[in-house]
């Protein structure tokens, strides 16, 4: 079976200037980089399937290793609606003539795919159920749609749970039906121009996937056409977890695929270019200079690979942050302030009082006295954040710190046996606040998402909470990571010591969470270990390595 990419360049898109829904352009390059090279190196025979403007890119300038390439996507006689970038995408399916596998240009394999699923007669990644945004879409469709093809039809009267086939990886051997799933996907878009241009930008960003992924689903369903899934489990809304897990590399895992917000997610990013860069340090380079050379012989804004130190953007940042009005620092406590009084009928004058003195104010009133406790912990968190951000103005990183650390950290994981081996030591510039209560409001572009809001603490009795402030360069942003138990524990240990040996670390981890299963206190430990390591929270090194 034939390993396929699908690139194209939009008219009036610039591959090094615009993002196409990453952080930024170079990141959106250095994706398609990873994802062939990664494809390349299980599969010899990866075919492109482009237009001019691709070819130029990915073969011309960056040389990706492409054994056979087809520029078919140009002056398509496609129905033109603005926002509908997968009609290119589902009619590259009907150019193929034997068996083929597509695989989008946002994943990245680390071992070959199960020739059981190569075998299919259908494959795509997973089966999404029951997301919202198919729920709006699909409802919509039924509601004000004229045309809505049969197999829809048949799967909303069965009155099934909505479900859609995740086509980051999509194919199989029955390649014939992909030129009926195109004809299905012409004829619903052409009867039906007008509703779906009415869409709002941010239905038709979705909508996509519903004409790709949903009519997919039904079609093959309707037909009775087998398909097989690489990951066998049904995702539905309350999974969060990334399939971008870059710190599972270098060994550790098989498969990721960086969709949807993932691509605007500062962490996967930096991630992203700190793997192309260990693993292919040439096309790291070719990418840079692409982009060099772009700037200096375009006109307007072309991005560059950030590789400066970004001790003047964090110092912008933290002036700017010390420069806010006191309800910007301070915007935790006063919603609890309101929440407060609201519960308890009190007014607040806010032009009578600042933050502080009305928080004194009410520890001072006799029925408001359970809140002293919440009051004074949020307000010390908020201070502690402004004491942290006015002393980043004071650390300075050397040159290439961040990366070197990466590099050692990933020279470790290598080992098989980096357990019996490496030895930890936290960062200098590492972050943390303490509290009773979850203050943190980590970004939902990071990996690791927490839905709480301020108010619920209120009904919250109080705990041990840590907070770790990490720095998003992309979105120049402090990120306000809440580490869980284990996490937690680690960071304490690991501020008592230089370098602690990870036996005697685990040692220490499964003395203290010893009535805890200790095999799996042993791989959240990994996990936590791996995630802080490459985001430079600790540095990890094996014992061979001598950290300057």
């Amino acid at each position: 079976m034939k390993i396929v990419h699908t690139f194209w360049v939009d008219e009036g898109k610039n591959p090094l200037k615009d993002s196409f829904g990453w952080c930024s352009a170079p990141y959106h390059l250095m994706s398609w980089a990873l994802s062939c090279l990664q494809l390349h190196q299980f599969y010899e025979d990866i075919e492109l399937i482009t237009d001019r403007k691709g070819k130029e890119l990915l073969i011309d300038q960056l040389k990706l290793p492409y054994k056979n390439v087809s520029v078919e996507l140009d002056k398509l006689n496609l129905v033109e609606i603005p926002g509908l970038w997968v009609m290119k995408k589902i009619y590259s399916y009907t150019l193929h003539e034997e068996p083929f596998l597509n695989v989008d240009g946002d994943v990245y394999v680390y071992e070959p795919f199960p020739d059981e699923l190569l075998s299919a007669p259908l494959i795509a990644q997973n089966i999404e159920q029951d997301f919202d945004y198919y729920k709006e879409l699909v409802g919509l469709v039924t509601d004000i749609f004229p045309s809505v093809p049969k197999p829809i039809i048949e799967q909303i009267y069965k009155g099934k749970e909505i479900q859609a086939s995740n086509a980051g990886i999509l194919g199989g051997i029955d390649y014939v039906f992909f030129k009926d799933y195109y004809q299905v996907v012409e004829q619903f878009i052409a009867n039906n121009q007008d509703q779906i241009k009415s869409l709002s930008p941010s239905q038709m960003v979705n909508f996509n996937a519903v004409v790709e992924q949903y009519i997919f689903h039904c079609l093959s369903t309707d037909q009775g056409i087998e398909v097989n899934y690489l990951l066998d489990t049904v995702y539905d809304p309350s999974f969060f977890e990334s399939f971008a897990n870059f710190h599972h590399l270098p060994n550790d895992i098989s498969f990721m695929h960086a969709l949807g917000d993932y691509k605007k997610n500062g962490w996967v990013c930096d991630q992203l270019a700190h793997r192309l860069r260990l693993d292919y340090p040439d096309y790291y380079r070719k990418i840079s200079d692409l982009l060099q050379s772009g700037q200096q012989s375009q006109s307007g804004k072309t991005h560059t690979i950030n590789t400066k130190d970004p001790y003047d953007e964090i110092s912008s940042y933290s002036k700017d942050y010390l420069a806010k009005s006191e309800k910007e620092q301070f915007y935790r406590t006063e919603r609890m302030l309101t929440a407060i009084c609201e519960k308890e009928g009190i007014f607040w004058e806010r032009t009578k009082f600042t933050i502080r003195e009305f928080k004194d104010y009410l520890e001072s009133i006799s029925n408001t006295n359970p809140w002293k406790r919440i009051l004074n912990d949020v307000y010390e968190f908020e201070e502690e954040k402004l004491r942290l951000i006015r002393s980043l103005l004071q650390y300075k990183s050397e040159e290439g710190e961040a990366f070197s650390a990466i590099q050692l950290a990933n020279e470790a994981l290598r080992d098989q046996n980096w357990k019996e081996k490496a030895e930890l030591k936290l960062a200098a510039n590492c972050k943390t606040i303490l509290s009773e209560w979850d203050w943190s409001q980590n970004s939902v572009l990071f990996t690791q998402i927490k839905m709480n809001s301020i108010e619920e603490n209120l009904l919250l009795p109080p705990h041990f909470y840590q907070t770790v402030l990490l720095w998003d360069q992309h979105h120049t942003e402090i990120i306000e990571y809440p580490v869980g138990p284990i996490a937690s524990y680690l960071l304490s240990v690991l501020s008592e010591d230089s370098f602690i040996q990870m036996t005697d670390l685990s040692e220490k981890v499964c003395s203290f969470f010893q009535l805890a299963n200790k095999d799996q206190v042993l791989v959240l430990l990994d996990e936590e270990i791996r995630f802080l390591a490459y985001s430079g929270v600790i540095h990890l090194r094996g014992k061979e390595y001598l950290f300057q």
